[in-house]
């Protein structure tokens, strides 16, 4: 018995001991979340997060301690960002990537610190392999097609021309001196044309003699080449054909598909171009320098829209201040009879009573301020509506219809539509490349206040507050739009008439009552941009794409060569 007693007490102790770390734990929790409140607002967020992290991991449960830890979290990071950034500017590289893991760690989810990262990178890769490139495909693997023939790359070695001779002829010499074959078209009718030629290197002597003599050139092996006359149906017999795939990384809907494509089709006007929108893909046919100028399109326009996190903040400050004094003398007098004598024996009966109305004396004062504070986030992607509804939906009359019952009788139907009560956001933003934000923004708040009845049919009265507007602001910047206030004064007067208003006796006469009601709505936005605008680095370089005829791509010249040319043809 003494065993069992024992062991019971050991049971209660331990059960005790669990509940009073229990209690110990929420205690802790709670102030570490009294803390981050006290910080974030001081406006220190890094240890606000910081509170908040360990406060949720004391108490998993607590959902207050889940919505404060993600309020901060996206700003938190963001400052992070902007710090790597600065540091970036100043070649501070080592300190700007600690900045951007940091974010990385406090936000896993924000893309501007992956792409800050990855830029800097690509950078540090690109200056410990200066020459590195990638392995060409293999041409002669029997398993798929071959990718279009191209010459061996030719010498950079410059060369010296001075001659005057048929342009059959100048195709061969220059062949000699790149070690490559040349093959004339039967059709091409030679010209006489003289070449002066100073430093320039092989593939711009072929060029040039291809404009001095209406010629042009199409690499029939890796180390030949097949001469013809420059015009349409040559062009259209002889031009190699090629054709590739190109799958988007950053198509979200059909009109981004549609974008590049039609932006492809009037650069492009002799390509084929088809989309496939379930692949998110266009394959498109045309020549091999064709191809290559699609390539450098698509990935100068293929790119991740931008995305902008939005802080909305509305405050609604409502301040009723209420004043009643005075002192109501009795107003009314009744009398009762409870005989049934007429009334010529009324005057002396006394089977009646008197009695007069009640006295009141008012000193009160009453102040009430109220406060309603909604701060909603939302993000978007650039270009695209988003939409935040807070509240609730109140149903609305609009229309009623008699349906017969019976031969004898109908009913009236009533129909309903629902509104939205509370807050409703509506906001397109525009990312611009260097970070502004412009939002085409609309806020409202809006409140049931009472009900009106209508043909029997009780209609709620809304009560709102709308704002349209198209802003620009920096990341970050803080955008307050105030002075919508409502004032309204209220003077009522009760009492005896006359004396209730006379200057010197009116408080002794009658109540006076004075209400002042102010009501005014503020919003706050402030926009923290959470993807930038990752524009391909030669993007926006200008490309020489040949004449108005076809497109041909100049590979870009040596730059060690130095070369002046002159030519003119005889």
């Amino acid at each position: 018995m003494h065993t069992r007693s024992r062991s019971l007490w050991i049971a209660i102790l331990f059960f005790m001991a669990i509940v009073h770390c229990r209690i110990a734990l929420a205690e802790s929790a709670k102030k570490l979340y009294k803390a981050g409140e006290a910080a974030e607002t001081r406006d220190d967020l890094e240890t606000a997060f910081q509170d908040y992290l360990a406060a949720l991991g004391k108490a998993p449960a607590d959902i207050r301690y889940k919505v404060a830890l993600e309020r901060v979290r996206a700003t938190v990071a963001a400052r992070h960002v902007h710090r790597g950034e600065a540091m970036e500017k100043t070649n501070r590289t080592k300190e700007a990537l600690v900045e951007f893991f940091q974010a990385l760690d406090i936000d896993p989810g924000n893309a501007l610190a992956e792409q800050d990262i990855e830029k800097i990178k690509a950078e540090m890769d690109k200056k410990d392999k200066p020459g590195s490139e990638e392995d060409p495909p293999n041409a002669y693997d029997l398993d798929r097609p071959a990718p279009p023939v191209h010459l061996d790359s030719l010498s950079k070695e410059p060369i010296t021309l001075h001659m005057t001779e048929q342009s059959s002829t100048l195709y061969e010499t220059i062949g000699r001196a790149a070690g490559i074959n040349v093959l004339i078209d039967p059709d091409y009718v030679s010209k006489r044309v003289t070449v002066d030629l100073k430093m320039v290197t092989l593939s711009e002597a072929l060029r040039i003699l291809g404009d001095l003599s209406n010629s042009f050139w199409k690499a029939s092996t890796h180390d030949t080449i097949y001469v013809a006359t420059d015009n349409r149906a040559k062009r259209t017999q002889l031009q190699q054909m090629a054709v590739e795939t190109f799958y988007l990384s950053n198509v979200s809907q059909q009109s981004d598909l549609n974008d590049i494509q039609t932006t492809l089709r009037n650069v492009l006007p002799n390509a084929k171009m088809f989309a496939v929108p379930s692949q998110s893909a266009i394959v498109i046919r045309g020549t091999p320098d064709e191809i290559v100028l699609a390539k450098s399109l698509i990935t100068s326009l293929d790119v991740s829209k931008p995305e902008v996190l939005v802080d909305i903040y509305v405050m609604e400050v409502s301040r009723d201040k209420l004043r009643n004094i005075g002192i109501s003398p009795p107003t009314s007098l009744a009398v009762t009879v409870s005989s049934s004598a007429t009334l010529n024996q009324i005057g002396r009966s006394s089977s009646y009573s008197y009695s007069l109305g009640q006295a009141a004396v008012d000193l009160l004062l009453t102040d009430s301020d109220t406060r309603i504070i909604q701060n909603p986030s939302l993000r978007a992607v650039d270009g695209q509506k988003a939409t935040l509804k807070i509240g609730e939906r109140i149903p609305v009359a609009t229309g009623s219809y008699t349906t017969a019952t019976s031969s004898t009788s109908s009913a009236v139907q009533t129909q309903f539509q629902y509104i939205d009560v509370g807050v409703n956001v509506d906001m397109t933003p525009t990312i611009h490349e260097n970070r502004d934000v412009t939002l085409k923004l609309s806020v409202e708040v809006s409140s049931e206040t009472g009900t009106d009845t209508i043909d029997g049919v009780a209609e709620p009265v809304i009560s709102q507050e709308k704002s349209d507007q198209v802003i620009r602001l920096k990341d970050g910047e803080v955008s307050i739009l105030a002075g919508l206030v409502k004032r309204s004064i209220t003077k009522s007067v009760s009492g005896t008439p006359g004396l209730g208003e006379t200057p010197g006796l009116k408080y002794l006469f009658s109540t006076q009552q004075n209400e002042v009601l102010n009501d005014e709505l503020v919003f706050m936005i402030i926009p923290h941009v959470v993807r930038a605008m990752n524009v391909n680095a030669g993007a926006g370089r200008e490309i020489d794409i040949g004449t108005g005829e076809s497109v041909r791509i100049r590979p870009l010249p040596d730059p060690t060569a130095n070369s002046t040319t002159s030519a003119k043809p005889q």
